[in-house]
């Protein structure tokens, strides 16, 4: 068996793999740790620096009105493109105002329960 980090040129042979549709997404900052048993993936891992969000707020009194939350994505938006020069970012939703904003903008929900893993 062999471990070794994948190279972006042989990102698709992770396609029948957990990572399925996401590997044309991954980044250059991406490291794929693969273990390989006669030149075929067994086990991989994705490493990657994901952008994310967090502590949206809105005073009290602007909640339920559009012009805080319409100017808060707009600048969001070229943050991430401009500043960051990323097509999205992962974030969560602690309460159910926060994830109606979410759906509103079309964001889709992560899959499973994430954890921070500390080294």
């Amino acid at each position: 068996m062999l471990t070794r980090i994948l190279r972006p040129a042989e990102y698709s042979k992770l396609a029948d793999t957990e990572v399925g549709a996401l590997w044309p997404h991954l980044t250059a900052q991406t490291r794929v740790v693969v273990v390989e048993d006669h030149g075929q993936i067994v086990g991989c891992h994705v490493l990657q620096a994901v952008l994310h969000a967090e502590c949206l707020w809105i005073h009290p009194a602007h909640r339920g009105k559009t012009s805080v939350a319409r100017r808060l994505w707009t600048a969001v938006q070229h943050e991430v493109r401009d500043h960051f020069q990323a097509s999205g970012f992962a974030t969560a939703a602690i309460n159910e105002d926060v994830a109606r904003l979410l759906r509103h903008v079309d964001a889709q929900p992560i899959p499973g329960q994430h954890y921070m893993v500390r080294i």
